[in-house]
């Protein structure tokens, strides 16, 4: 490798990243602060100092890192001059997904025959190794000798706890065993949208204490001890110097407020008292291996499919319908699990002249195409007995559009809303977190793919509890720009629920914690 120096630019806040000796570091940044970049200079440098070691790479889910995190890293490694090695660059430094060269260095812990395909190689032995959550397979026999994550707000950390960092004991004796990137663990990610994403925060505190700890010591006190800890911040501001001179303004014309404060700004959420769903709990209620893998030979990429459902069974979808916005609800029966596999909503757009309904038909159709049993159940709430759109004697119409089209498309369609009677509101209330509570064996297990219906939870832990078990409806509001975070899509969650379920309506209510998010300025 040669020896020469090569500039590249970074901003203050990745500087100070990259320049601390800490084994522990947490950078938590929105959106074009820079994050995925330091990721990629961070694993520049553990290439340059850290020979034959080998690295894991940890996400949620395979998907994100082969599609997201990989093409930025790539980036990251060539503004640093490193490029990839091929038959047009045989110049190249690293491999992705295949055995390296056999001239090439090997790691001091091989990943076998069958593991190099997980692998990000290095000309000398370094080895980043993908291992996402949703993937076992990809866990099985790790010995590494640190840890990078990327959007680590959203693991599991009982994940972390017991399969990452017991691993993290390799080549106590190799010649760089004594560099601050040996055994470290660095995770990368936005604010939290979730409490229980809440653990990267403990990197804060530990930093903070660690702070006033070390301001009583001297200068070369400080050097002969490294900080264990870092903890940083940063927003696009930070970031601005290469950024496009209009990023925050596409930035704020498109993103909703909510999502603007938390993935942009970084204002963190919190719980608050008066959820009106608050026996859910996501750590316990979402899941998020909801893909298969197989790494195809010919093109040598990853193919993944959704596997958190039957195709070889019917689906069970419910709308609600308002003019601002309308929702569907995908679900399916698996086991004792009644899993929401997805969610979409369309709002009203100038270059779009069919009706939401149509066009949410539409989706679902393109959606499950491919699924081998096209039946479906559709719910939804035609009694008029509510004052919103969605619960209007005019929805009828509405709920038949989407019923005709479908069988159109091939589909057979059952009617179970033409006998769906709405409940009272604290009848829903209490059934519905019944259900949550998981008190009963008698009761199905309510699951969501926290994938691919992130609205819809962000919506779920939102909705307010008002006076006598009702809703809060004044997130439904005309005006509402965020309106996919208002308790539309939520209704029609609980069309279904009560729909199939309201047998196991328990003749009382129990309390129990709320869990509603806040914005924390």
């Amino acid at each position: 490798m040669s020896k020469d120096v090569k500039q590249i630019y970074a901003n203050a806040k990745q500087l100070k990243f990259l320049r601390s000796r800490a084994k522990r570091k947490t950078f938590m940044g929105g959106r074009g602060s820079g994050k995925t970049t330091t990721l990629g200079y961070t694993v520049g440098m553990m290439f340059e100092n850290l020979p034959r070691a080998k690295v894991v790479l940890t996400g949620l889910t395979y998907v994100q890192l082969d599609l997201i995190v990989l093409p930025e890293l790539k980036n990251a490694l060539s503004r640093m001059g490193y490029v990839e090695y091929s038959k047009v660059t045989p110049w190249g430094v690293y491999v992705i997904g295949q055995q390296p060269p056999d001239q090439w260095i090997k790691p001091y812990s091989s990943p076998g025959k069958r593991g190099w395909q997980y692998c990000v190689s290095f000309i000398n032995g370094f080895v980043l190794q993908l291992c996402s959550q949703d993937r076992p397979d990809s866990q099985r026999g790790i010995n590494n000798d640190g840890i990078l994550a990327d959007e680590s707000a959203t693991l599991n950390f009982d994940f972390i706890k017991t399969i990452l960092l017991p691993a993290k004991r390799a080549n106590r004796y190799a010649p760089f065993s004594k560099h601050f990137l040996h055994l470290c663990f660095f995770d990368f990610s936005s604010v939290p949208w979730t409490t229980e994403g809440g653990w990267i925060l403990q990197t804060e505190e530990r930093w903070k204490a660690e702070l006033e700890e070390r301001a009583r010591l001297s200068y070369e006190e400080k050097l002969e001890r490294p900080p264990q800890n870092l903890f940083l911040e940063s927003t696009w501001e930070d970031n601005k110097d290469v950024l496009p001179e209009d990023y925050y303004q596409v930035l704020e014309d498109s993103l909703d407020p909510l999502t603007l404060d938390v993935e942009v700004w970084n204002k963190r959420i919190t719980k608050r008292p008066d959820g009106f769903y608050f026996a859910f709990v996501s750590s316990k209620h979402c899941y998020y291996q909801s893909y298969a893998y197989e790494y195809d030979e010919k093109t040598r990429l990853h193919l993944h499919v959704s596997n958190d459902y039957r195709d070889d069974k019917k689906l069970e979808v419910s709308l609600d319908f308002n003019a601002a916005i309308c929702w569907l609800v995908i679900c399916q029966e698996v086991g004792k699990e009644f899993r929401q596999i997805n969610s979409i909503f369309k709002k009203p757009t100038i270059d779009k002249q069919t009706s939401l309904v149509i066009q949410l038909a539409e989706a679902f159709d393109l959606s499950y195409s491919h699924h081998k049993v096209k039946e479906v159940d559709v719910w939804g709430d035609p009694s008029g007995r509510a004052k919103s759109a969605g619960t209007s004697e005019a929805n009828k119409p509405f709920l038949e559009q989407f019923c005709d089209y479908l069988v159109k498309r091939g589909w057979r369609v059952n009617k179970p809303y033409q006998r769906f009677q709405y409940p009272a509101h604290k009848d829903k209330y209490i059934l519905i977190n019944h259900l949550l509570d998981e008190s009963s064996d008698r009761t199905p297990r309510l699951r969501f793919n926290q994938n691919s219906n992130k609205p819809f939870l962000i919506a779920l832990q939102q909705t307010r509890t008002i006076d006598n078990f009702k809703k809060d409806k004044g997130s439904e509001t005309p005006n509402n720009k965020n309106r996919e975070y208002a308790t539309d899509g939520t209704d029609a969650y609980d069309y279904i629920v009560w729909g199939k379920y309201k047998r196991l309506l328990p003749s009382g209510s129990s309390p129990g914690y709320r869990n509603t998010l806040i914005i924390l300025n």
